[in-house]
C-alpha cells in the first residue's frame, strides 16, 4: 500500500503505525551491540512502517528476497517428511 493511498484515511491509525514502527526501529538499533534480537526488531519495525511508506516497503521486499535466496528457496514447496517408506 503506497503512501498516497493512505494519506487522507484514518490519520490517527496512520500516526500510530508510524510511531510504533519507528519505535521498534529505534529500540532495535542499540540491540545490534547489546543483547537482544536487533535485526529482527528493526525488520519488524520496518514491516509496520512499510504499510505507510513506499521506501520501507521496498526495503522489506529486498530483505525478504535476499533471505529466501540465502535459504535456497526457489519457489518449490519442500516437504518436512523424509522420502521413502513411511510405516506407521
Amino acid at each position: 500500500m503506497a503512501y498516497s493511498e493512505t494519506m487522507d484515511k484514518r490519520p490517527l491509525k496512520r500516526a500510530t503505525r508510524i510511531a510504533a514502527g519507528g519505535g521498534l526501529v529505534l529500540i532495535g538499533i542499540p540491540m545490534l551491540v547489546l543483547p537482544g534480537p536487533g535485526l529482527l526488531t528493526i525488520f519488524a519495525g520496518l514491516t509496520v512502517v512499510s504499510s505507510e511508506f513506499e521506501w520501507a516497503e521496498r526495503v522489506v521486499g529486498r530483505v525478504k528476497e535476499k533471505t529466501a535466496r540465502l535459504r535456497g528457496e526457489d519457489g518449490r514447496s519442500h516437504d518436512s517428511t523424509v522420502s521413502g517408506d513411511q510405516t506407521g
